[in-house]
């Protein structure tokens, strides 16, 4: 990956919401994908994206952000 593949863009979520999305090289630290309900393994590249704003036009923060594998961010799947 590139050094701009770490670096937040907007694109369209789940539902068409848009979300800040930064692909990353993997961290330490298993994290459970909201689209599978599967873990992210440490150390796998994967994607972290959370939504630009909360409902209530409330900004969404680090509180909102999730570490989804990135074939289930892809092809959109809905968190369950």
């Amino acid at each position: 990956m590139g050094r701009l593949a770490s670096v937040p863009r907007t694109e369209s979520g789940p539902g068409g919401e848009p979300y800040q999305v930064r692909r990353v090289r993997g961290g330490t630290k298993d994290y459970v994908c909201p689209g599978c309900l599967h873990t992210v393994a440490a150390g796998v590249a994967h994607v972290v994206a959370w939504p630009e704003e909360a409902p209530f036009g409330m900004p969404q923060g680090l509180e909102g952000r999730r570490h989804w594998h990135s074939d289930c961010w892809d092809r959109r799947l809905r968190p369950r």
